[in-house]
This record gives C-alpha cells, sequence and structure tokens, in this order.
C-alpha cells in the first residue's frame, strides 16, 4: 500500500522553536550571518554594489543549474542576455539562464509576508516557466507542465513521497501561516529578525519536501530563499549568493534535505511528525553555507587585495589595454562613478587617447553606463573574472577565446544601440 501524506501536521515540526535543544546555536549563526552581509554591504558604495548584484543574478543562474544538473557556463549565460548566438547545440541551456534570470529579477522587486506568500511562488513559477520553449516544459511521461500551477498529481522525489495532490492547498497554507508570520515579524528586527532567519532555512527544506509543482521546485525554492533573507534585513543588495553555497557543497546540499526528509526518532526528537534534529542540522548547515559565501565575498572585495588583482591582471595580463586602463577601473570601484570627461585627468593621458582607452574598458564591459554619454560604473565582465575575481567560478569556466570576446562586445554594442533607439522612440511619443 502506497502512503501519501494527506494531512498538514505531517510535516511538523515546521520551526525550531525558542525552548528546543539547538535553538540558541541556530539564533548565534543566524546572527552572524546578519552581521557577515551586513560588512560586504558597507564595504562597497551603491554603484559598485550595483555591478555586483548583476554579477550575482549570473552566479545564482550558473549554480543553480549546475545543482540541476545542468553546466551553463557564464559565457553562454552572457549571450543569452544579449541574444548574441543562434548555436543550436547551447539555445536550451541559454534559455535556461534567461529564464531564471528574469525569474530572479522579477523576485527582487517583491515584498513577502503571510498573503503574499503562496502568489510569489505561483508568480516565480510563472515568470521562469514563460521564458522556456515547449521543449523544455515537456516532462518525463510526455505531459506539459504549465507554467505558475501548482501540481495535480502525484509525485515522488527520491523516496519521499510528496503530499497527495488534492490535498496540496492544505500544506501550503500551512506553510504560508508559518513562515509568513515568521517573515512579518521579522520586519521588527532584534531577536525576531534571527529567528526569522533561521525559519527562512526551514522553510526551504519544507517547500521542497511540499513539492508543490511538477518540475522546477529546486529554482523556486533558492529564489525564495534569498526572496525571505531579504524580507529579514539579510542580503537586501544582493551581494552573494546562496546557490554558489550550496552548489559548492551539493553531495552536503542534498543529503542533509534528504535526512530532513525523515520521520521523528523517539522522544527527545521534538513533537512533530518529522525529525527536529534532522531539519535543525540542514538549517545549521545552510546558515554556516551563507556565512562562508558572504565572508568569501566580503574578502574578494576588500579594497587592497581587489587592488592588487586588477593591477596584475590590466598591466600584466592585458598587454593589448594601455596600463593606464586600471587608474580608470579603480577609480569607478572605489568611488561609484565618474564623467567620462575627467578620463584625462585620471590616467594623465591627452584628451584622445585617454577617451580612447575609456571606450575600450566600456566595450568590454570594465565600464558600465546607463547611457551613451553617462556617467560610467565598475562592471565586472566574465573574461576578467578567473583574475579579478578567482574561484568566484570554476576553474576553465571563465575562460574564453579572442573570438568569443569580440562576438559578445559586439553583441553587447547591438544590445545598446536597439535599447537607446527604442529610448528615443518612447520619447518621442
Amino acid at each position: 500500500m502506497v502512503y501519501f501524506y494527506d494531512d498538514p501536521v505531517q510535516m511538523e515540526p515546521l520551526v525550531i522553536d525558542s525552548f528546543r535543544p539547538g535553538f540558541n546555536d541556530l539564533i548565534g549563526l543566524a546572527a552572524e550571518l546578519s552581521e557577515a552581509s551586513a560588512c560586504l554591504d558597507a564595504t562597497l558604495v551603491p554603484a559598485t554594489a550595483r555591478s555586483l548584484s548583476a554579477l550575482v543574478e549570473n552566479m545564482n543562474c550558473y549554480y543553480s543549474n549546475l545543482i540541476e544538473g545542468h553546466k551553463t557556463l557564464p559565457i553562454d549565460i552572457e549571450h543569452a542576455l544579449h541574444e548574441a548566438t543562434d548555436k543550436l547545440a547551447t539555445k536550451d541551456l541559454q534559455s535556461l539562464a534567461f529564464a531564471h534570470i528574469e525569474a530572479d529579477r522579477w523576485a527582487k522587486q517583491q515584498s513577502l509576508d503571510q498573503q503574499s506568500l503562496l502568489p510569489f511562488l505561483l508568480d516565480v513559477h510563472r515568470v521562469f516557466g514563460q521564458h522556456l520553449p515547449d521543449e523544455l516544459l515537456k516532462l518525463g511521461d510526455d505531459s506539459v507542465m504549465t507554467p505558475g500551477e501548482f501540481r495535480k498529481k502525484e509525485v515522488m522525489v527520491g523516496r519521499h513521497l510528496a503530499p497527495k495532490a488534492e490535498r496540496l492547498d492544505r500544506f501550503l497554507d500551512r506553510y504560508a501561516l508559518v513562515y509568513g508570520r515568521r517573515l512579518e515579524s521579522a520586519r521588527k528586527g532584534g531577536m525576531a529578525k534571527l529567528d526569522g532567519i533561521v525559519a527562512s532555512f526551514a522553510a526551504h527544506h519544507r517547500l521542497a519536501w511540499i513539492h508543490p509543482f511538477l518540475d522546477g521546485n529546486g529554482r523556486v525554492a533558492r529564489i525564495t530563499l534569498d526572496a525571505m533573507l531579504r524580507t529579514c534585513g539579510v542580503n537586501n543588495a544582493c551581494l552573494w549568493s546562496m546557490s554558489r553555497g550550496f552548489a559548492k557543497t551539493s553531495d552536503a546540499y542534498k543529503a542533509r534535505l534528504a535526512c530532513a526528509d525523515e520521520p521523528r526518532m523517539g522522544d527527545l526528537d521534538g513533537r512533530g511528525n518529522l525529525s527536529e534534529t534532522r531539519l535543525a542540522e540542514f538549517c545549521t548547515y545552510a546558515l554556516q553555507t551563507a556565512i562562508d559565501q558572504a565572508k568569501y565575498m566580503e574578502s574578494m572585495f576588500a579594497l587592497g587585495s581587489f587592488q592588487a588583482r586588477a593591477e596584475g591582471y590590466f598591466r600584466r595580463v592585458r598587454f593589448d589595454l594601455k596600463p593606464e586602463s586600471v587608474h580608470l577601473f579603480l577609480h569607478a570601484f572605489v568611488m561609484g562613478e565618474f564623467e567620462r570627461g575627467e578620463a584625462a585627468r585620471l590616467t594623465g593621458l591627452n584628451e584622445r587617447t585617454a577617451r580612447d582607452v575609456l571606450g575600450r574598458l566600456v566595450d568590454e564591459g570594465f565600464l558600465l553606463s546607463d547611457s551613451p554619454k553617462g556617467k560610467v560604473r565598475v562592471g565586472f565582465p566574465v573574461h576578467s573574472l578567473g583574475s579579478l575575481l578567482p574561484n568566484l567560478y570554476p576553474a576553465g569556466d571563465v575562460d574564453i577565446s579572442a573570438e568569443q570576446l569580440k562576438q559578445l562586445v559586439r553583441a553587447k554594442k547591438d544590445n545598446a544601440l536597439a535599447r537607446n533607439q527604442l529610448g528615443k522612440k518612447s520619447g518621442s511619443k
């Protein structure tokens, strides 16, 4: 006889209560994460943080896809965003990349509470799915997934038989009630904030346990975790990647998720149907992973070490660029943005040469601007990451050929031109 979960009480406990063993240790880790993330936020000026946030979007996509068994190279993600390739072999992966980033960007604009939590899940799934080709919406049994729709049939994930489809709404209502209230309380700060952070990681497991969609649950769950943490005041600027941490410890991530599916192990293991000990262990693992990621990014962007890497890159790796390029790049990194007309003063070159140096940096993405003549801010182009931000991606995954770089620069120019023309047309109406 197949045993289905059909009552929300069967997924208790949903949180680690304050009187339970291990609660204080989890709160301590939540405080450490909050502090580490805040320190990173304070390291960068807003314009530089904006550029890093865009890089983290790509990282979330790369690592979340990697967890799901799809290796979408950073250069493919760049191509997807700029629609720069017609290679049939990579179209599916690029569609996945574009869909994930669109869903991630949409989620950043949302605020979570008890009432919005379930609509948020549906909308993340809808935004992700609506950017996928029909081929990627087909499931193994030849059925087709509808983006933005909770599943209507039974599913089994590994050894875990997810809750019965006809009772799914009851589990989701309980999920939204418990975690939505924790998120609302977290806005008050203090202990409620720390409790909300811990609850966000517990919610990540329980959402995976419920498995509300036929496909795409992992990506939706990770995007939702990021949104929950932002609601709790952690990683508001999106400067570090939880998905990177999970992917770097992929075996532990999947094992901890599976272990938290286990039933209660005796009288000392809480009072719910599922194991409180295993849920606490998952939250501990996830919190430690998050702390590692926040601290790693802070170390990467510490001014002294970043300046040394930048100077080494522009003066010893990129012989085709004038060595004065590093002055413009680092000035943008430290100050946030500057007027294009300052290039000559900052480099000590004559106006024409300085303009050419700045133009080359803009073409390759080392400097970014919202308009052809507007201020420039720092950028972190994919082909430079191996030197500027080592170990951000696995070795070799950010290596691109000279021809690929030319194609990418051309695509960015075409994309910028198209946006500029569209802006002029809109302005003339």
